[in-house]
């Protein structure tokens, strides 16, 4: 009996440690995967089964903020190859991943603050869970199928596995998946630089900076090629697939123990990794021409030149290195590529596309690189100024030897001038005498149902600047004006009207009034200068347009949006445009948008919703409907002008001159034929495609729709729309279908073209 009890007690002791063995194993598996109603926390990481990569919160250098991301366990560095949802940080210490109620893979913090990660595909149950996978792919499982992963949404780093390139393009689900920068290395918001498929020839592979680019490889049929020489190109392969939905390149491992990715930095340098075991080196490849020094500062570098090489050009016979060239059509010849160079003068140069005839190459790196091919190529390549460095140079230096002498001289002459000069000069009355006359007239109104609103005293506007005439400058500063013709008598009301409620209203997104000028038959307005005079000036033109990237466009849409909000509900007083459009939004020479031109702005009472005006005044385009025929007008006839300013940007077209082939569609026609038919990336303006956000594109389409619908009441107010673009994800109602669907004709068949402003509309 003695034997059989030790036996069993044996026994017993044996299947106990079977027991723990067996759930220290099955605990270990658990640490990859997350499960519903578990939390992640800031000091804790999900591990992959073979202990490849990690998930987990991190904190960038510098920072006391915290993002999810995913790294090799076995990097000392930690440097994410993943950031989820990297535009949103979190306090340190605060933040845990979780599988919410509904399924959603989500971020919160300690302010219950939810960001949902997987917001690309949405679970439609709560049967799911959360993987780290061996690869570096976080997938979001539901019932056993996988509904999302993070390799559908990289970052700046490709690995293994990962897709780059073009997905669903003829469906509503249309993706563009590419690599994206860091902003700066302690930074993961996204960056100048993109990394992906060329959209005009998807056998391309580039690298963008803002308007520019930087062909780095090209699948020529068989095997993918880089113009930069791998470390260990052996150890992995890249396929490319194209068909009518899809055109993409596929980075795979080739069976090797070694284990290669690549990084899109901060900088635009791509670093090449290798891992060999738990060791890990790099390598950096520049972005610059083959044929060129590695050290050329002409590398996707957008430096703005002066004109100082003149406006003329001359040729030599060599070739455009690949970095900073830009392709445009020419419709006549090289006559087209030299007006199109010499009106920026950031281009350096150009060469004409002999073997077509369709188009121009316009360089905009750095002019030192371009000469040194000179004779190095047969291309007849068109130098801004003199293509002879020495000569330049030589040139350069003899003018200044006569210029900074006498330009100091002309400077010490001007100086005493200006000093011994009165700043303001008023009229032969005397300063008194203006501000009577001015405000004489300024009290005269021709609306009696407004009479005495906009009443001008001295008393109140004492502070208004009037200068003279004469004065070119305002306390040294570049100045705007508007000056009222001397034989207009219907601006007069406008030059009154913009004068008296302008003045009253101060706001970073509305121009700024500095202060005006009555002399004798003169009546002037002076603004703030703005540097890049408009917006219509930048998206309506086939060379500027380019300069306005995804980024460029979405702040001025957000500017717009918050300026009117404003008018609308933040200024003393409630304030209906009117005359809202592109011509209309200037920009600063930080490209920041300010509503100007407000002589046809009204102003509602506290007790009015909208009200009637026998004298409808705008512009053909951009006038709500309820505007143009009846003369009602509210801050829902500024809703739907913002809504086709949206929809231009978007488009880079016009709305009042759109043209479809065999269509009687406008743009608020064709943006909602391509809504209802899924095809909303057709209407994307094609100059930005390697910067855009697809989510953010359909979103902006979405809203201008919002704004456009025919009645006024199911358009929303400017402050739902700010509400739309700073939460994406609030479901939105599904627009209507437009105002002004088809071109308006007039009676003889024909379409006007002027897009001035109508002032002398009668309503029915």
């Amino acid at each position: 009996m003695r034997y059989l009890f030790e036996s069993n007690v044996k026994t017993s002791k044996v299947f106990l440690l079977i027991h723990i063995f067996l759930c220290l194993i099955c605990s270990l598996h658990a640490l990859d995967t997350l499960k519903p109603g578990k939390r992640l926390h800031s000091d804790e990481t999900l591990i992959s089964a073979g202990g490849v990569f990690e998930l987990g919160f991190f904190t960038p250098s510098k920072s006391n903020s915290e993002h999810l991301g995913i790294w090799f366990r076995n990097d000392r560095n930690q440097k994410p190859v993943w950031v989820a949802l990297r535009e949103i940080s979190f306090i340190k210490s605060t933040g845990f991943l979780t599988i919410q109620y509904d399924g959603n893979l989500v971020i919160s913090d300690i302010l219950t603050v939810t960001n949902i990660v997987n917001s690309g595909a949405l679970a439609t149950s709560n049967e799911t869970s959360a993987k780290i996978l061996d690869t570096g792919n976080l997938i979001l499982m539901e019932r056993g199928k996988t509904i999302w992963q993070s390799f559908d949404y990289p970052t700046d780093t490709l690995l293994p596995g990962m897709s780059l390139g073009w997905f669903n393009m003829n469906t509503d689900r249309f993706r563009m998946r590419h690599l994206t920068s860091w902003l700066i290395p302690s930074n993961p918001n996204k960056g100048d630089y993109s990394l992906g498929i060329d959209p005009s020839n998807m056998t391309k592979f580039n690298v963008w900076r803002k308007d520019a680019y930087q062909q780095i490889g090209f699948w020529d049929g068989r095997v993918f090629r880089f113009f930069f020489q791998p470390l260990l190109a052996n150890h992995y392969n890249i396929s490319f697939e194209s068909n009518t939905n899809d055109s993409y390149l596929t980075f795979n491992k080739a069976g090797s123990n070694i284990l290669s990715w690549f990084v899109l930095e901060s900088d635009g340098t791509i670093k090449e990794f290798n891992m060999v075991g738990e060791e890990i080196s790099s390598v950096n490849h520049s972005l610059c021409d083959a044929t060129l020094p590695r050290n050329s500062t002409g590398c996707l570098v957008l430096t703005p030149m002066t004109c100082k090489d003149e406006d003329y050009f001359t040729d030599i016979r060599g070739f455009l290195p690949n970095s900073m060239v830009v392709i445009w059509p020419a419709s006549s010849g090289t006559g087209d590529c030299e007006l199109m160079c010499r009106s920026n003068c950031s281009c350096v140069g150009y060469v004409f596309l002999v073997d077509d005839g369709t188009g121009c190459k316009l360089y905009y790196g750095n002019k030192d690189d371009l000469l040194k091919n000179i004779g190095r190529g047969n291309n007849t390549v068109f130098v801004r100024g003199d293509a002879s460095k020495s000569d330049h140079q030589k040139k350069r230096n003899l003018l200044l030897i006569i210029i900074v002498p006498l330009t100091s001289l002309t400077l010490i002459i001007l100086t005493k001038f200006l000093y011994t000069f009165p700043r303001i000069k008023g009229s032969p009355g005397g300063m008194e005498e203006v501000q009577t006359s001015l405000a004489s007239q300024l009290r005269t109104s021709n609306d009696q149902n407004r009479e005495g609103v906009f009443e001008f005293s001295i008393n109140k506007d004492h502070e208004l600047p009037l200068l003279s005439f004469s004065s070119g400058k305002l306390q040294g500063h570049n100045i705007a004006v508007k000056r009222l013709s001397k034989h207009s008598r219907q601006g007069l009301t406008e030059f009154k009207n913009e004068l008296q409620l302008l003045y009253r209203v101060q706001h970073r997104n509305l121009v700024k009034l500095l202060g005006c000028c009555i002399e004798q038959e003169e009546k002037i307005l002076i603004y703030e200068y703005m540097a890049n005079t408009s917006l219509d000036s930048f998206i309506f033109d086939p060379v500027k347009r380019s300069l306005l990237d995804w980024r460029k466009r979405k702040h001025i849409i957000e500017g717009i949006a918050q300026g009117l909000l404003y008018l609308h509900k933040y200024s003393r007083l409630r304030i209906v445009h009117r005359d809202l459009k592109t011509s209309n939004i200037l920009l600063d020479n930080h490209m920041n948008p300010k509503i100007s031109d407000f002589g046809l702005a009204r102003i509602l009472f506290e007790n009015e919703c909208q009200t009637k005006t026998m004298r409808v005044a705008g512009t053909y385009g951009y006038m709500s409907p309820e505007y143009a025929v009846h003369g009602l007008y509210s801050i829902k006839s500024d809703v739907f002008s913002f809504g086709v300013i949206l929809l231009e940007i978007v488009s880079g077209r016009k709305n009042a001159t759109f043209d479809v082939p065999n269509q009687s569609l406008n743009l608020l026609g064709y943006a909602w034929d391509t809504w209802n038919g899924g095809r909303c990336m057709e209407l994307m303006d094609p100059s930005m495609d390697a910067s855009c956000s697809v989510d953010d594109i359909m979103l902006c389409i979405q809203v201008g729709l919002l704004c456009v619908q025919e009645s006024a009441g199911d358009r929303p107010t400017m402050s739902d729309v700010v509400s739309m673009f700073s939460n994406e994800r609030m479901n939105l109602p599904k627009p209507k279908q437009p105002a002004c669907y088809t071109i308006l004709k007039p009676a003889d068949g024909s379409i006007s073209q002027n897009l001035v402003t109508i002032s002398v509309v009668e309503a029915r």
